[in-house]
């Protein structure tokens, strides 16, 4: 037996101890409190400690807060602590230190990224009383692992200009395909007997999201990825850049969505399409001009598309804006309005799909944009905007190196869980 799991047993024996005198004084609600929830080697995570976590985590991802939300969460949230306190004793025995003004650029990150006012994070731990203790633990074991992988993988991990050159040629192939701003949670399986385990995990914060739950703060408490820090933001990406059965699903996907559970090498995958834009991050603008004229009340259909008719007939062989604006005026009450220049994107979603694909002097079809109008749109101007090169070689090293560091890192992980002293309360 290692001097850590002898000094962890005395713990026990100690808590066994302390348990059994605090049952004859202090009241049975501070007992609770005090009760050991694990031990990791020779440290203490406490109820209260895992309490706190608790109730932290309900609260930043927006899930019910009710005592089934809390019990949901309570393993889960132990596991993440118990990884964190094996990553803060490796750091220490490797002599890696975390200084206090890391932390706070850590904390000022997450106040950042939760919009929060600029010092607010304070009076929100206050509200949900919860001590700030919590984050600053939780942000000093993620600097402290992080600083370790740096100094002990990364000198050792090579990326070859061969695997430039794949990932460059995969690239290209889909160029012509819209760039992805996607997040992601991931959990690692780092065992066959652990497959089922880690799949229901992935399937309990889908069922948490469905819920209310928020997938970013999901991210920053769950993932495994470097990019959990970040809630899971993997910013812009091109098809080709990820996981060949993540690129698939995302083509399935539209904006807003989330994906199935999804299965690659090193484990499961939930992706979030956040949004989309038109290949090399081109803006194309538009400069419209819009044709109305009003729709009486209650107009059976028949008399709305007379209307309709009547105004496609009035622009037949109209060559530009100006020519546009006169024929609209012949219609009874008509009027023409400029809409400017205006950028796709900024277009209602259906919009965007008519006009998306129109030239300068090209109208649309009449709509009847609400019950009392009937409209239409021409096209005055276009400039579809440069798109831009595609990623440099160093962006794409610094990407396949970040990914192979997060495999050695959960494999690193892996072993620590495996010498480690773990005995659970809850």
């Amino acid at each position: 037996m290692t001097a850590g799991a002898r000094r962890a047993w005395l713990l026990v024996g100690l808590a066994a101890i302390l348990g059994g005198m605090a049952g004859m004084g202090p009241a049975r609600a501070q007992q609770d409190l005090q009760r050991i929830a694990a031990i990791v080697n020779d440290e203490i995570i406490s109820f209260f400690d895992l309490e706190s976590r608790v109730r932290f985590m309900v609260a930043s991802t927006g899930a019910p807060d009710n005592a089934e939300t809390r019990k949901r969460f309570q393993q889960q949230v132990l596991k993440a602590m118990i990884d964190e306190r094996l990553e803060k004793q490796e750091a220490a025995k490797n002599n890696i230190k975390v200084t206090e003004q890391e932390i706070k650029r850590a904390l000022d990150d997450f106040e950042r990224q939760a919009s929060m006012p600029k010092g607010g994070l304070d009076d929100y731990l206050k509200r949900i009383n919860v001590p700030r203790s919590v984050l600053v633990t939780q942000a000093e074991s993620s600097i402290a692992w992080n600083k370790l992988i740096l100094r002990k993988l990364r000198p050792r991990l090579e990326v070859g200009d061969e695997e430039i050159d794949e990932m460059l040629k995969r690239i290209e192939a889909n160029r012509d395909q819209p760039e992805m701003h996607v997040a992601e949670i991931f959990l690692a399986v780092d065992a066959p007997d652990q497959e089922d385990e880690v799949l229901r995990n992935m399937e309990r914060l889908i069922a948490e999201m469905q819920r209310g739950a928020r997938f970013p703060a999901l991210a920053r408490q769950f993932s495994q990825n470097a990019t959990a820090a970040a809630g899971g933001d993997l910013g812009w990406v091109q098809p080709g850049q990820l996981d060949e059965q993540i690129d698939e699903a995302l083509k399935q996907m539209p904006v807003g969505a989330v994906s199935k559970p999804i299965r690659t090498v090193g484990g499961w995958h939930l992706v979030a399409l956040i949004d989309k834009r038109r290949p090399g991050g081109a803006e194309p603008t538009v400069v419209l001009r819009q044709g109305m004229m009003p729709v009486p009340p209650r107009a059976p259909r028949e008399t709305v598309q007379q209307l309709l008719d009547q105004m496609a007939d009035a622009v037949k062989g109209v060559k530009d804006c100006n020519e546009f604006e006169a024929a609209v005026k012949t219609l009874p009450r008509g009027r023409a309005n400029d809409l400017g220049k205006l950028q796709l994107r900024e277009l209602p979603g259906p919009l965007q799909t008519i006009i998306d694909p129109m030239k300068p002097g090209q109208i649309t079809q009449p709509l009847q944009a609400d019950p009392g109008a009937a409209m239409m749109l021409m096209v005055c101007a276009r400039d579809d905007g440069e798109a831009a090169p595609l990623p440099g070689r160093d962006i794409i090293r610094d990407r396949l190196l970040q990914q192979r560091m997060d495999v050695q890192s959960r494999r690193y992980m892996r072993d620590l869980r495996r010498a480690a002293f773990v005995d659970l309360r809850v």
